[in-house]
């Protein structure tokens, strides 16, 4: 009939062909006579020791967890099978409601709405951000942060023989946090204020991988606490306080001048609400009582902007790269950015002030356009006159990650060179990939196998080859077969013995003098190395003028690098990617941002409770040594790259004039004992004078 289904077997299987009815047709087991169904394994799991271990195998491979994320599933599996705790979680919901409940436990977030007015019409704008006084309260009721904190200026010196010679690392050691504690025209702080000083980082990141979803976050430090803290993870490092809008470009606008004052304004409004709870706190100051039991009259004040460029110019209201006065510090014309021997009257908040109020006061709009063009600036009033004792563009500084590592360098030097060596030959090209191959390998650094002719998106790999460059071609650009390619490279070399003062954790004025005449030196060097018609005229090379000023206001460079914020661009894209929707995405990330911040803080409380563990068990140790040794110094030592098999005889010739090393193998056995990990029992390590070889090479002990 129609629709039947016939069935026709291999001639050599023997089987008859068969024709089924459509309805009644449907796949048979192949049949086996002699085949019987086993009996059915009652531990599948095996090698596996148990179903329970291999379920928690399983969890681990499904969700890729790392080494160490393994080995903390496991630790917890341990601890619940001992039963010392209750586990009450029954699902996901559980979880979630205990980290919410968390989260509550630190400042949480507010969101408002910015209405801008543009092109005949209101355009709204989310905005997020917390109270940042609040935030500045709770680390100072932190008990292990506040012993940190420091309330007063201070100058340090170190007396070098003949006088004492001061230097600076730390903001609070700096000039401009000085000032700020001095009743002065630029800082109304009375006698007996205390400044709590901020910082605040701004930038722009791009959370998908095609860009289409943008976060725009801001993070806030107080400089009041040493950068090992501040610079660090957990509690004291950087916190998110607030998100902002990011204006999708309209094409219809973009370009004009009009659409560039609408960002800008959309920017500052929305930043006004951020920095709101300081505002008024700035002028009248707020009493608080601190966990030593001390009222203090705290001013906040904003001591440090940090941010590349691009936010440099929207910070300050000025017209960025393109416009007439484009630094936002000083008044450098644009056709003098390269003219690094002259230096230009800085801009101040109070003249901005009025320069803003001198335009809007004409009749014209082409007037009030005039007026502004002339400085650089814009018409739109700026949030950060809000805080009082606060001078915007004296905030903002020089930044190594952007402007050298991610711009001098990156965008101008690099490209360049490789100019100079692609126009060599192929082989010459080759030879520098391959001396970057064979670079010995250093602690914290990157090392990539091939550079010529590859675009780096990160701007610290591009601080890593610029640390090999003059390694990997000394003996490729030469002067006989490149005299250009020679002159330019020594530039390179002293914009890296720049960019090593500019990278100083501690200065002093001799450190600062040298740099300043490094950069005297770099700048001068490179102008005549511009015969190949490069233009060396941009506000990033400018801004070399200003970074010993910097330092001497602020401190070392790194109490104002961007990097340790922008490393927290990374957990942003993972909390996009893993922890939303894709959809109402600032709100999502910021939830997941403040448990990840409960993580952190409960991780650090419980390392410090650690830490003063092993501290008691020190002191124990210490004690009960007949002779014990001093332990200070060490924390000034630090690992590098491993090191030829010394003598204990070799070593102390080699320092003959050093008391230190005076008995080193004695000081040397000491140290081993005191210092190996406390979580072993130190007996044992024991090492006894009978096992080490006397600097002779001869053993102390019995043949």
């Amino acid at each position: 009939e129609v629709d039947d289904i016939k069935v026709v077997h291999h001639p050599k299987s023997g089987i008859p062909a068969k024709v089924h009815a459509f309805g009644d047709f449907k796949r048979h087991l192949a049949h086996h006579s002699s085949w019987f169904a086993p009996e059915p394994d009652t531990q599948p799991w095996r090698p596996f020791k148990s179903r329970l271990e291999f379920d928690v195998a399983e969890l681990a491979l499904e969700a890729a967890l790392n080494n160490a994320q393994t080995d903390c599933l496991l630790d917890i599996c341990r601890h619940c099978a001992r039963q010392s705790e209750k586990f009450m979680f029954q699902n996901h919901k559980d979880v979630c409601a205990k980290w919410d409940a968390a989260s509550q436990c630190i400042t949480g977030f507010t969101k408002d709405v910015v209405s801008i007015p543009f092109a005949d019409k209101s355009w709204n704008f989310d905005v997020y951000y917390c109270d940042l006084w609040g935030w500045a309260t709770n680390l100072l009721n932190d008990p292990y942060l506040f012993p940190h904190f420091h309330f007063d200026a201070q100058h340090l010196s170190k007396f070098n023989g003949q006088s004492f010679e001061h230097f600076v690392d730390e903001p609070f050691m700096a000039q401009n946090f000085w000032d700020a504690q001095l009743c002065t025209i630029h800082s109304q702080l009375p006698p007996d204020a205390k400044p709590l000083a901020f910082i605040l980082y701004a930038d722009k990141t791009k959370l998908s991988s095609f860009g289409s979803a943008k976060g725009y976050p801001v993070v806030a430090q107080l400089a009041n606490l040493p950068t090992d803290i501040r610079n660090g993870q957990g509690m004291g490092g950087g916190y998110i306080v607030g998100w902002l809008p990011v204006v999708k470009e309209d094409k219809q606008h973009s370009g004009k001048l009009v659409w560039a004052n609408f960002k800008a304004t959309v920017w500052h409004k929305s930043f006004e609400w951020i920095i709101s709870s300081l505002a008024t706190k700035s002028s009248t100051g707020q009493w608080f009582e601190c966990l030593d039991r001390v009222q203090r009259w705290f001013f906040p004040l904003i001591l440090i902007l940090s941010s590349d460029f691009e936010e440099q110019s929207t910070m300050s209201l000025t017209r960025g790269v393109r416009a007439l006065w484009p630094c936002p510090v000083c008044l450098v014309p644009h056709n003098k950015l390269g003219d690094t021997s002259h230096c230009y009257p800085r801009r101040t908040s109070c003249d901005s002030q009025a320069i803003l109020a001198t335009a809007r006061a004409k009749d014209t709009a082409e007037e009030r356009e005039e007026v502004l063009k002339g400085y650089g600036l814009r018409d739109i009033q700026n949030a950060l006159w809000t805080m009082k004792s606060t001078d915007m563009h004296c905030a903002l500084l020089w930044d190594k990650l952007h402007f050298h590592s991610g711009g001098e360098w990156s965008d101008h030097l690099w490209v360049e060179l490789q100019k100079y060596i692609n126009g060599l030959g192929r082989d010459k090209t080759s030879q520098v990939d391959q001396n970057y191959q064979v670079f010995p390998r250093w602690r914290d650094q990157k090392h990539p196998n091939q550079v010529m002719n590859i675009s780096f998106m990160d701007n610290s790999v591009h601080e890593d080859i610029s640390k090999m460059i003059i390694y990997a071609t000394h003996n490729i650009l030469t002067e006989q077969d490149c005299p250009l390619g020679y002159l330019l490279l020594r530039c390179v070399h002293l914009y890296l013995k720049l960019d090593m003062y500019a990278s100083l954790e501690v200065h002093t004025a001799e450190t600062i003098s040298s740099g300043r005449h490094t950069h005297r030196m770099f700048s001068a060097i490179l102008h005549v190395s511009d015969e190949n018609g490069k233009n060396w005229n941009y506000p990033k090379l400018h801004m070399d003028l200003h970074i010993f000023d910097d330092v001497k206001a602020k401190g070392a460079t790194w109490n104002y690098n961007t990097k340790p914020n922008e490393k927290m661009h990374g957990s942003l894209k993972d909390l996009y990617l893993l922890r939303t929707n894709f959809r109402d995405v600032a709100e999502q990330v910021l939830v997941a941002d403040c448990i990840c911040w409960c993580l952190y803080e409960h991780d650090e409380h419980q390392h410090q409770l650690h830490e003063e563990d092993l501290l008691e068990e020190e002191d124990f140790i210490v004690n009960v040594i007949e002779c014990p040794i001093s332990t200070g110094s060490s924390f000034h030592v630090k690992l590098g790259s491993k090191q030829p098999s010394e003598t204990f005889d070799a070593i102390e010739k080699a320092h003959w004039d050093d008391q230190a090393f005076g008995n080193f193998w004695v000081k040397l056995n000491d140290f081993l004992n005191v210092l190996l990990p406390l979580s072993v029992s130190y007996t044992m390590f024991r090492t006894t004078s009978d096992d080490i070889p006397t600097p002779s090479g001869r053993s102390s002990g019995p043949p």
